[in-house]
């Protein structure tokens, strides 16, 4: 498991690169509060991460606890997040530093609230607010949810913690399928403590639901395939979940039923009539899929997607150097971005502007999984070579996933890495729990090469700004 040993490489890690940018750009520095909150944050995790599986390796009733645990620490972030914004902009409250599409969120939630309350079409009042219809989900939600509590901002926080904390008991039977009690119970715990879920389900922002969507699809269809069989009303749910994440972000239905079908056809068998079957299925899959998003309306939305999607990487890459006055080609750039997708985002370490301030608020957080990447390598190197029954949905859907930041140039924000999270987890559970001769010895070198990529990003950053 996670030994005392490897916190004490990470919380050393964690202190070397916050120091060696505080000393060769003092000027730079971000407020003491910020800066000892994270390195707090950091510390806790990494001693909480070796400390939990020695006590709770064996205990009963462990999914019980472990989602009361959950709930705890993701009321822990909210009252961190609250407080965050109370003492640098509290001009954004109740939501977080700099909100902008929490605010939209509520703003097109009361829409849908007062249309729940009307009987009218939700749609037709969402239609004059959003220009698309991959962010009606969340709103609708949010509508739903105003409609019964009021319309409280507090009221999506709360949903969001009892949702994150779903997320966390997914994420630990999908790999007590896949794996064994023992990994399953490190997942777990990881997926509770990981701080990028817990800070994006501090707010009012869709991706914690939509996470708690992609792990149960996953969830679901794994159960089918290696311990139930198919299930008609299962496998219609699943079809009704990937169809309702074309009104969350698009490109998900696409990405979610193609690792469905790879799930169902590839999995390893001795039954040799499963592969008839496997098609068989995979045809209604894909038919149903069909059937739903043209009752959906969705059809058009998707055509216009393709097409938008020829020019994305293009544009993106536009878009960012417009912004931040960046001067590159998607030549130059691309097998960077692509490179860098797996281990990316890093973090941001210098207060250089006032815009700011919410991107290196959450350094630890990319600190934390810069340091954990690489037993998710070995995770990742061992499913491969072992061929693992029930993995090929995870690893279809994170290699899918993650190739597709990388093509539209995005793969360095955190809010859409996040959405992998979960399954890399779990390959990082199975690439800690496994060990093998000079594993210290290779993560120290990795770290070495992190700590070198933080530096360039940070300096990249000022240079972009020409503050070198």
């Amino acid at each position: 498991m996670w030994t005392r040993t490897y916190t004490n490489i990470a919380i050393i890690f964690t202190l070397l690169v916050v120091a060696f940018h505080i000393i060769i750009f003092p000027e730079y520095t971000m407020p003491l509060f910020v800066l000892l909150g994270g390195v707090a944050t950091t510390f806790v995790f990494f001693v909480a991460l070796w400390q939990y599986p020695q006590y709770w390796l064996t205990t009963q009733g462990f999914i019980r606890k472990l989602f009361i645990h959950s709930v705890f620490y993701r009321i822990l972030g909210v009252i961190a997040l609250y407080l965050l914004t109370l003492f640098f902009d509290p001009a954004s409250l109740p939501f977080e530093i700099k909100a902008i599409d929490s605010v939209n969120y509520n703003t097109s939630g009361l829409l849908a609230a007062e249309a729940f309350q009307k009987g009218e079409s939700v749609f037709k009042a969402l239609s004059g607010f959003w220009k698309s219809e991959s962010d009606y989900g969340f709103s609708i939600v949010i509508g739903f949810l105003y409609y019964l509590f009021g319309p409280y901002p507090l009221v999506i926080k709360i949903f969001n913690i009892l949702i994150g904390s779903l997320i966390v008991i997914r994420v630990y039977q999908i790999t007590r399928l896949v794996y064994d009690e023992d990994r399953a119970r490190l997942a777990g715990i990881l997926t509770m403590l990981m701080p990028p879920l817990i800070w994006f389900g501090g707010m009012a922002l869709k991706e914690t639901l939509l996470i708690f969507i992609i792990v149960n699809v996953a969830y679901l269809i794994t159960k089918q395939v290696m311990v139930t069989g198919f299930k008609w009303m299962v496998m219609g749910f699943v079809i009704f979940q990937i169809s309702i994440t074309l009104y969350f972000r698009t490109i998900m239905a696409p990405l979610l039923l193609g690792s469905v079908l790879l799930q169902i056809v590839f999995l390893r068998t001795r039954n040799k009539g499963y592969r008839i079957i496997a098609v068989f299925i995979s045809i209604l899959l894909i038919y149903g899929s069909y059937l739903v998003v043209d009752r959906l309306g969705m059809l058009e939305g998707i055509e216009e997607m393709i097409l938008a999607s020829q020019d994305q990487f293009e544009n993106e890459l536009s878009n960012a150097a417009e912004a931040k006055g960046i001067s590159y080609t998607a030549a130059i750039v691309a097998p960077l971005l692509m490179a860098g997708a797996m281990v990316t985002p890093f973090p941001s370490l210098l207060n250089f502007e006032e815009g700011q301030l919410g991107i290196y608020a959450h350094f630890y957080n990319e600190i934390i999984r810069n340091c954990l990447y690489f037993f998710v390598f070995c995770g990742l190197i061992r499913v491969i070579r072992r061929r693992r029954k029930g993995s090929v949905f995870m690893l279809s859907f994170a290699v899918g996933y993650i190739l597709i930041l990388a093509v539209s140039g995005i793969s360095f924000q955190d809010r859409f890495q996040i959405l992998v999270l979960p399954f890399l987890t779990v390959f990082m559970a199975d690439g800690i729990h496994t060990n093998y001769p000079g594993r210290t010895r290779h993560w120290k070198i990795y770290l070495l090469f992190i700590f070198a990529a933080i530096l360039m990003w940070n300096l990249f950053k000022l240079s972009n700004r020409g503050l070198l």
